[in-house]
């Protein structure tokens, strides 16, 4: 394409670079000359993207990408340098199309899509002005949608007969390859074939507001498939094309986030039910191209789809393509009682959906529910087999700090400790090296423990270092056993390895060298540390002269009931945590029996910690 530098310097001299990145980069803010802001092009964490308005340049000093404002729509919005000249004239108001006249493949993309916008204008004509697309109609008005719609959405109507539309664009003058590169026609053995028959037609416009493909919804009953899509075309990507952009683009700037439903029903019943911000993919499953697509305007984007296997599974595979696209977060909606949008807002108001949508859960916590359902987690085969999906899930992600959250959030809800989830997922990596050619790499760093090799100097986490607090004052009592007997310590109340094999050692050791062995029971140099320094500590209150030995005694004992006291609690917290996840997910899915089990165990609970914090009080 010859595109002539005066062309491009107007273009450049009416655009101010720092407004239309903006747009964009949506932490972009001042500094001096200059503006800065998190990179669009990496998962930046620190802003460290810059732009310049006295140069019309930008670039980050972190990946190292810079250009002009034409470089950064060629990258930002996957196009051409044409496509981005174009888009940045539109915006300037600079007319550039006599300089377009070498661009054959720009010609004949524009070309298909000027028929596209004629082709949906004369399917509009078929659904509201000819006798023949009563029947679209009927079916559109029996969906409760309005005129108004079916003009905001350019909704039509592909007739009945056979032969119609090719033979009237024929006489219009259009060769039958050109039709069929439209995708709307192919060459059978009956000859040029029309893709639509009696069925109701939704053009897929893209966010540039141009008609790019069409999908089609069939009338008869018996007609399959159901739903029927144009091919992949010079104009129609299925990958990079969401279904309703066009009319929710502003909605979604103004909102701020994003609904993803799974069709193109679902979507019209929610924009005219009041729900604007809603897209949907065009009869695929949702892809990465179109998560960032739909992060240039949102800032969260919403699964919400039906609540039958193929809903739950398009929600599995929309928050794993989303794994790693920057600057948006993700949450999934399931509707009750295996609804779809349409079906829920045939009952329910926009009022309802509001209060009812602040049940959206994390990626993670919808994994959880879904993978654990119906599962007997006590069988080891099932537990293994549940955490290994949810490992998948995982892996995706590059930050070392998210893969660390998410494999607490999958510890706390299965009632496992950290270290040993961590193994595991570092087994289900070993594996996956095994038969994968290419796996992601374990970053996720794993608490210092005994049975850590391979990180022997991370800082023990927190739980770790309160039982190892606890099982210290233990070590230093001469009537430690008495006091473990009366306060019914088990093992069950640490809820780290560490803390269980220690434990179960001072409950069955006794001998002049016990602090040597139990030192040698870990292997963590930083943990080792902590654990001598608490007992120099406790050893200094001992030999302290200003106390006798029998407020010694008092005081090493309170100092022992007091942490037990908080291990049984935080034991507790922990348990209670996950059964709220739970009941979290038997409330949105009226499971009523499970339900009421989870809530007379959470009530039991709730009266142990009530319990404990009494006798906290009494300062035993």
């Amino acid at each position: 394409m010859s595109i002539s530098k005066d062309i491009i310097k107007e273009i450049k001299n009416r655009l101010d670079i720092s407004a239309v990145v903006g747009e964009y980069v949506r932490s972009l803010k001042r500094s001096g000359k200059n503006w800065i802001g998190l990179c669009p092009f990496h998962n930046d964490k620190n802003p460290s993207f810059s732009v310049s308005q006295d140069y019309g340049i930008y670039r980050c000093f972190s990946c190292g990408e810079k250009g002009d404002i034409i470089s950064f729509i060629e990258k930002i919005e996957n196009v051409s340098f044409s496509e981005a000249i174009k888009l940045l004239a539109a915006r300037a108001g600079v007319d550039v199309s006599f300089t377009e006249r070498d661009s054959e493949q720009y010609k004949k993309r524009e070309e298909v899509i000027q028929f596209n916008e004629r082709v949906v204008k004369l399917f509009q004509y078929f659904l509201l002005k000819r006798r023949e697309g009563e029947g679209g109609l009927r079916y559109l008005t029996g969906r409760g949608i309005n005129a108004d719609v079916i003009n905001q959405f350019k909704i039509g109507y592909a007739p009945k007969e056979y032969g119609r539309l090719e033979s009237f664009f024929i006489k219009k003058g259009y060769k039958p390859d050109f039709l069929v590169s439209t995708g709307l026609f192919s060459q059978g053995k009956r000859g040029l074939g029309s893709l639509f028959f009696n069925r109701v037609i939704f053009p897929i416009i893209n966010y540039k507001g141009e008609c790019a493909g069409f999908g089609g919804r069939a009338l008869e009953p018996d007609a399959k498939p159901k739903y029927l899509n144009t091919p992949e075309t010079i104009a129609y990507r299925k990958r990079e094309n969401l279904y309703g952009i066009s009319v929710s683009k502003d909605f979604i700037k103004a909102q701020k986030s994003v609904f993803v439903v799974e069709g193109y029903m679902d979507a019209i019943s929610c924009f005219k039910s009041g729900l604007k911000n809603i897209v949907a993919p065009c009869g695929t499953a949702i892809t990465k191209e179109q998560i960032k697509l739909l992060s240039r305007y949102a800032e969260e984007i919403v699964f919400l789809f039906d609540g039958d296997e193929a809903g739950m599974k398009g929600a599995i595979k929309g928050v794993s393509e989303a794994a790693n696209i920057e600057n948006v977060k993700t949450s999934v909606l399931v509707l009750p009682n295996n609804l779809d949008p349409d079906d829920y807002f045939k009952t329910n108001t926009i009022e309802a959906f509001n209060i009812y949508q602040k049940q959206k859960v994390t990626p993670i916590e919808f994994l959880l529910y879904y993978y654990t359902r119906n599962k007997d987690l006590k069988d080891f085969n099932n537990l293994i087999r549940t955490l290994y999906l949810l490992f998948g899930y995982i892996r995706l992600w590059d930050s070392e700090v998210i893969r660390k959250n998410l494999i607490e959030s999958v510890s706390s809800f299965l009632n496992i400790d950290y270290s040993t989830t961590f193994r595991e997922y570092e087994k289900y990596l070993s594996k996956e090296t095994r038969y994968n050619s290419a796996p992601k790499e374990s970053a996720a760093s794993t608490p210092a423990n005994i049975s850590s090799e391979n990180e022997p100097d991370l800082k023990p986490d927190a739980a770790l270092l309160r039982e190892i607090d606890l099982l210290v004052y233990l070590l230093k009592y001469a009537k430690r056993k008495e006091v473990i007997t009366k306060s019914s310590l088990e093992s069950e109340y640490f809820t780290t390895d560490v803390g269980k094999k220690a434990y179960s050692f001072l409950i069955e050791k006794d001998g002049e060298d016990e602090k040597k062995f139990f030192i040698d029971l870990f292997e963590n140099d930083e943990l080792k540390k902590s654990i001598n320094e608490r007992l120099f500590d406790i050893e200094l209150m001992i030999e302290d002269k200003k106390f006798d030995n029998i407020q010694k005694e008092k005081i090493l004992l309170n100092n022992i009931v007091d942490r037990i006291i908080n291990l049984k609690k935080n034991y507790y917290r922990v348990k209670s945590s996950s059964i709220n996840k739970k009941i979290k997910f038997s409330e949105l899915y009226k499971e009523e029996e499970l339900l009421k089990e989870l809530q007379e165990e959470k009530t039991l609970i709730i009266s142990e910690i009530v319990k404990l914090e009494k006798l906290q009080e009494l300062k035993i």
